[in-house]
């Protein structure tokens, strides 16, 4: 059966998680990704070994970042691995890069390089700030660019406390998604016309979009969002968090000023039926402290599953507020294919991407099992005219590298 992308060859130049990820989302969509990294490996490889993140044996980070690819192990500072990167690109459709700017015109993949080999290419590319302005070749990370310098970091620290740390890659997957649309625009663009073009996306970018409703309010002059305590919250119908009697959390968003009566009636609180203090939207706000006190001490005296149950038994529109490990085994979530398994990986799943295509004779290609660093740099450079002689002496020479 036909996969929407079968037929389009990536060329990916890239470390870490953004746009390795971004190139997941195309392999997901069928497209063949040729990942070029040194013979070393991505260091994104060994991220599973980065103090402070979950620790395992089982390389989790290159489960995320590199599945469903081909690897090939190229020195990008030997002039015959340079060599064999342009004649890859000439067979290519998309060529993908994290490459800072500085790093594309010493190791000669610019657009401009690239673009003189295959007119036609797709040259998609991301970095941390843009491509233009004083920080435009600043390093940038989904910590520094994504979160800290668009906003995002500020609007998240609660009252009186310090900043939160990111979760580990959440800036990164994120702008991955808006890469692969950028990239599936440019092969629009291609059909259309049958020329190639260079498209791009920033970390920066990406977490202003992120932060756009706060951003745009600032744009017209708006004051910054009020910061509240999670027992200080305005509108407790509509955003309250409410801890329950076993330390767990719930968030209710009730929209509708009409369900109120929905949320009161799953708790049996007949003594707030005609309580003036909280019988209009009005009087709620007004009085928002004491209906959160209200709420929290009838939440507080239930376990989770019984609040849980009794929200979704009188229709009131919440949720729990999951670890991630109990994500991983959410009923719902399995039943979207949320998890699917990898093939060749004996029962380790992994995060489906999220783009999803529904259309007669098209699915998505099962997750295959990252290749190993070089696994097919022999097959490869082959198809290309290159003698296993030829590759022998480029290995030896310490330009590419063969499978361990």
């Amino acid at each position: 059966m036909p996969n929407i992308l079968e037929g389009i060859r990536v060329i990916e130049v890239a470390s870490m998680a953004a746009a390795p990820s971004a190139t997941v989302i195309l392999a997901d969509l069928g497209a063949e990704v040729i990942k070029i990294e040194p013979p070393s490996g991505d260091m994104w490889r060994y991220g599973h070994m980065t103090p402070g993140l979950p620790p395992t044996r089982i390389p989790w980070t290159t489960y995320i970042q590199n599945r469903s690819k081909k690897s090939v192990a190229l020195n990008l500072k030997a002039p015959e691995a340079q060599e064999a990167l342009n004649k890859l690109a000439a067979t290519a459709d998309v060529f993908l890069t994290n490459s800072p700017r500085k790093v594309q015109e010493a190791l000669n993949h610019t657009y401009e390089d690239i673009k003189a080999i295959n007119p036609k290419i797709v040259f998609a590319s991301i970095n941390g700030f843009g491509l233009e302005g004083p920080d435009k070749d600043a390093p940038g990370f989904d910590m520094t660019a994504w979160y800290a310098r668009t906003g995002l970091m500020e609007e998240l620290r609660p009252k009186d406390g310090d900043p939160v740390a990111l979760p580990v890659g959440v800036g990164d997957m994120g702008t991955a998604a808006t890469l692969a649309g950028a990239v599936m625009a440019g092969l629009f663009h291609r059909e259309r016309t049958g020329k190639g073009l260079e498209v791009s996306t920033s970390l920066m970018n990406n977490g202003l979009w992120a932060n756009g409703c706060m951003t745009q309010a600032a744009l017209v002059g708006a004051p910054p969002m009020q910061k509240f305590t999670r027992t200080g919250w305005p509108n407790p119908v509509t955003g309250g968090v409410f801890k329950t009697g076993d330390d767990r959390y719930v968030i209710i968003v009730e929209l509708n000023p009409d369900n109120i009566g929905n949320l009161r009636d799953a708790f049996g609180a007949d003594h707030l039926k005609g309580d003036e203090r909280f019988a209009t939207p009005q009087s709620r706000l007004k009085n928002h402290q004491a209906l959160f006190d209200e709420m929290q001490k009838i939440v507080g005296t239930h376990d989770l599953s019984v609040v849980a149950n009794r929200l979704r038994e009188f229709g009131v529109n919440f949720s729990v507020v999951q670890s991630t490990a109990e994500c991983t085994r959410d009923e719902h979530m399995i039943a979207n294919g949320c998890f699917p398994e990898v093939e060749g990986a004996d029962g380790i799943r992994t995060v489906d991407s999220p783009i999803h295509v529904q259309g007669e004779g098209i699915e998505k290609v099962k997750p295959r099992k990252p290749p190993g660093i070089g696994e097919h740099t022999l097959s490869e450079l082959t198809a290309l005219g290159y003698s296993e002689d030829d590759i022998k002496a480029m290995a030896e020479a310490k330009a590419v590298g063969l499978p361990r």
